[in-house]
């Protein structure tokens, strides 16, 4: 059974990794992972993306699953 994405959360979570870094992937649900890098990919510019990664807010992995427009599913 896959959980419901409530958009307002996962765009909540996006603004904290990616523009406040006052959250990281591994604290948020595991269901907004891949919905919150697909957002953010489409959303933010990659200056956003390229400064979360200088501060430390995201990981190299989580960067260019960011860039590379998410997952595969």
């Amino acid at each position: 059974m896959s959980a419901a994405i409530i958009n307002s959360l996962k765009i909540a979570y996006s603004t904290a990794i990616y523009r406040h870094g006052t959250k990281t992937f591994p604290e948020i649900m595991t269901a907004y992972v891949a919905p919150v890098k697909e957002y953010a990919s489409t959303t933010y510019t990659k200056a956003d993306i390229d400064r979360a990664l200088a501060n430390g807010w995201i990981t190299e992995d989580e960067y260019a699953e960011t860039v590379g427009g998410g997952s595969d599913v």
